[in-house]
């Protein structure tokens, strides 16, 4: 027997915000690197957000690094620089997240895959998410410390994944 559920997207807040977890860890290595559907540690880590009045909770692998969030990417832009952690640190290789690393190239914007400290999260001058029921996603703050969002670099990788949607929807 098989049960299927559907759900809503969530919906999104003018000022979407982010939460750091506190309450769980992905775990980097292989098989953080499968998309599964036990999802029990995002659900804690979600609720845990919503208490704090947040869109999302960003999720820490067991170095204490940023991975990723409940159900998304995350990117950040630092002095005109796309960043965003790299797959083996626990990150999922998504197909939203190809498409914005393959965008920001043909927009000459530098991006790289790099380990991503809290500190240089918190101090990053954008911050966006990328997903299937998100697209391109401008963060407004993240544990309460305010960004521009969607900032400059934000708006490109946005416009070009419109454009992008655009083109393969005309298959």
């Amino acid at each position: 027997m098989a049960t299927i559920t559907s759900r809503a997207l969530p919906e999104i807040p003018s000022q979407p915000a982010l939460h750091v977890a506190v309450s769980i860890r992905r775990m980097s290595g292989p098989m953080s690197q499968v998309k599964s559907i036990a999802r029990g540690a995002e659900a804690v880590a979600l609720r845990e957000a919503e208490a704090e009045g947040a869109f999302d909770a960003v999720l820490l692998n067991e170095k204490g690094r940023v991975v990723e969030t409940t159900a998304r990417n995350v990117f950040l832009v630092s002095g005109g620089s796309l960043q965003t952690p790299p797959t083996y640190e626990g990150a999922l290789p998504g197909i939203t997240r190809s498409a914005v690393l393959e965008i920001a190239a043909r927009a000459k914007i530098r991006a790289r895959e790099i380990f991503v400290s809290l500190d240089r999260l918190r101090g990053a001058d954008e911050v966006f998410l990328s997903g299937s029921g998100v697209g391109v996603l401008g963060i407004a703050s993240v544990d309460g410390r305010r960004m521009e969002a969607p900032g400059r670099v934000t708006r490109t990788i946005q416009d070009g994944y419109a454009a992008l949607l655009e083109a393969e929807a005309k298959w």
